[in-house]
């Protein structure tokens, strides 16, 4: 509505007091004249072998065809910091506050309770914004791992 209302308003006034003189055709400024002389062999050069430019353009299309095939391995590194990040669901989808503080309560028990793990913390529910779409019935639990040398023996991160 405001937009509307200044177009009708403000931009009439602002043009006459700012576009002073003769004001040229589209056609006659030396930069369009310019632009328009070097592009209009590559226009006529495009358009009379139509079969030339689908071939330029398959052939471009297949060079993107090597780096689309790699395109997951090299931006993200195996990463290992030490951390797990354990996201359980209850089988129940209405599980009540008190219930969910239990089942949260014991997990963290049982994490708590192998030679790996230094800490673990947990938390049901979800955060007071609207990027959280988590339900109550899911749990994220942040696991905190022991120095690997600390572990016992032949135990690796796959077996864990």
């Amino acid at each position: 509505m405001a937009a509307a209302i200044l177009s009708v308003t403000l931009v009439p006034t602002l043009m006459a007091w700012f576009i002073r003189g003769r004001i040229l055709p589209e056609s006659n400024p030396p930069l369009n004249r310019a632009l328009a002389f070097l592009y209009r062999p590559v226009i006529h050069g495009a358009l009379r072998p139509p079969w030339i430019m689908l071939v330029i353009a398959l052939l471009l299309t297949a060079t993107f065809y090597y780096p689309w095939n790699r395109l997951g391995s090299e931006f993200m590194p195996p990463l290992n910091e030490g951390t797990l990040l354990y996201m359980p669901v209850t089988q129940d989808p209405a599980v009540s506050i008190g219930q969910a503080a239990a089942l949260l309560q014991q997990r963290d028990r049982i994490l708590n309770t192998f030679p790996e793990v230094e800490t673990v913390f947990g938390e049901a529910g979800r955060a007071q914004t609207a990027t959280d779409q988590s339900p109550l019935s899911m749990f994220d639990t942040v696991v905190n791992l022991k120095n690997p040398d600390q572990w016992p023996a032949r135990m690796t991160m796959h077996k864990l």
